[in-house]
């Protein structure tokens, strides 16, 4: 009777940490999906206001930062990014380099850290950023799209929306990037690690006991 009883308790613990996990992976994913969907739209909408031709008049170095032409589009991203506090952390604007997967800063919303130190990244015009790890801000080039997985970098823990900005002629000149606060998200994605490693444990304990009473009986 007691074999028949550890035995429902296994089960019951199995079945409660499994169902406990598949809900709270449905909702990481949910999350995640909504996040990537919100991204993409807010980079989409963004560049239809982007005048290519004024992107290719900032000259890709420092001390473009102060132009009339950085700055008009600069307050254009700093009110987008405003009207969409807390959700949007950083907007900005990015080219290529003649290295492949290299790119560099046009405009950025917040070209320069809080602190600046020398270890400090910064964003100003020509600013190059290792783009070689995240495939889906190269893919922007083509259709906007957003990361699939949470990304790290010097700036911090991101989930990243991206849309191509392009000329008359629909050639692309640039993009836009988007960057939402992804810790929360990584938060998630821990606590449904965890969850994942008691169900195994649950039932490995559920087969022990389960082969245990099979011998035994």
């Amino acid at each position: 009777m007691k074999k028949f009883l550890w035995i429902f308790i296994s089960t019951l613990m199995f079945l409660v940490a499994a169902l406990n996990f598949f809900i709270y992976q449905y909702r990481l994913n949910d999350t995640f999906n909504r996040t990537r969907q919100r991204l993409i739209s807010i980079a989409s909408n963004v560049v239809l206001s982007i005048d290519a031709q004024e992107v290719l008049k900032i000259p890709l170095e420092q001390r473009s930062e102060g132009t009339p032409e950085y700055l008009a589009i600069y307050y254009k991203l700093e009110e987008i990014k405003n009207k969409n506090l807390p959700f949007v952390k950083y907007i900005y604007i990015m080219t290529t380099t003649v290295k492949p997967g290299i790119l560099q800063y046009v405009v950025d919303a917040d070209p320069v850290p809080q602190i600046i130190t020398a270890r400090c990244p910064t964003s100003l015009p020509g600013d190059k950023y290792d783009a070689r790890q995240l495939p889906e801000m190269l893919e922007a080039y083509n259709a906007p799209t957003a990361d699939r997985k949470i990304t790290t970098d010097a700036w911090g823990t991101f989930i990243s929306g991206y849309a191509p900005i392009r000329d008359t002629t629909g050639v692309t000149i640039a993009i836009l990037g988007v960057d939402s606060d992804g810790t929360s998200i990584q938060i998630m994605q821990k606590s449904t690690k965890t969850r994942g490693i008691i169900v195994l444990f649950t039932g490995l304990l559920f087969i022990i006991s389960f082969t245990t009473l099979i011998k035994y009986h």
